[in-house]
């Protein structure tokens, strides 16, 4: 059953679909970074791929000449997504689209249901419950298998958090898992790795840093969160541009599982 967070996320993906490709120059670097990443991975020549929450294809089309004869299952839980990144795709790629929560992998199509390459860029961050769905994706992938992803850890946004907790508020941006805890969710099944790279941002206003999550569709808040009155959020808005630009950290963690 898809919970009231799900469709909020899924409607914040529909809306920003038109738009992403523009906003999302960092969700772009990660992917391409994350596609050379599986590139020194040793995978068999005519792979069986999954990829998790495709967008608009930033790591779809990065894996492209990675993997050329890869078969390849496309997936999002948003829609507008899956049409954007179909759309994106060269006319002579072999591939095939789904609507699918990744959390919840329901795979009927013809494609098959071991595979060699289970792949998400910048999704994991968006899970309920990660180590749950770790696990269910590493029982997947066929003996020698890989899962591989990027995702944001503990350090993100702590910017944008610090000024909150200053005023004695809570941002509606989430405090991920570290690095670490993620490290802890790697079943005995094979073996895992985690890599950490820090990204910094620069907004001329703390608006822009607003408008730039929302034009990728990143505007769900945390669960459970109550907004702020608009007074407390232009304060917040203010304390920031007196500052000068916002400078903000995406603390990203590249996570490389083999099954035995």
């Amino acid at each position: 059953m898809t919970s009231s967070q799900k469709f909020k996320i899924i409607s914040a993906f529909d809306g920003a679909s038109p738009h992403y490709e523009t906003a999302a120059g960092l969700q772009r670097d990660v992917a391409g970074k994350l596609a050379e990443r599986i590139g020194r991975l040793a995978i068999n020549e005519s792979p069986k791929l999954l990829e998790i929450g495709c967008g608009t294809g930033f790591l779809t089309k990065s894996l492209m000449p990675v993997m050329p004869t890869a078969s390849r299952l496309i997936s999002d839980i948003s829609p507008a997504m899956v049409d954007q990144c179909r759309a994106e795709m060269p006319v002579n790629s072999e591939a095939e689209f789904i609507v699918m929560d990744g959390e919840q992998p329901n795979i009927t199509s013809g494609v098959g249901g071991e595979f060699d390459l289970i792949c998400a860029s910048l999704v994991f961050q968006w899970f309920e419950d990660l180590e749950k769905s770790i696990v269910q994706l590493m029982a997947m992938l066929r003996p020698g298998g890989h899962l591989a992803f990027a995702t944001l850890v503990r350090g993100t946004f702590h910017e944008w958090h610090a000024v909150h907790q200053m005023f004695g508020l809570s941002a509606a941006t989430p405090v991920f898992p570290s690095a670490a805890t993620i490290d802890g969710y790697w079943p005995d099944a094979g073996i895992g790795s985690i890599e950490e790279e820090e990204i910094l941002q620069t907004y001329d206003t703390a608006h822009d840093f607003l408008m730039t999550l929302k034009a990728i569709g990143a505007t769900t808040p945390k669960h459970d969160h109550e907004p702020l009155p608009a007074g407390s959020l232009r304060r917040i808005l203010r304390h920031h541009d007196q500052q000068g630009s916002l400078t903000i950290t995406y603390q990203v963690a590249y996570g490389m599982f083999t099954r035995q």
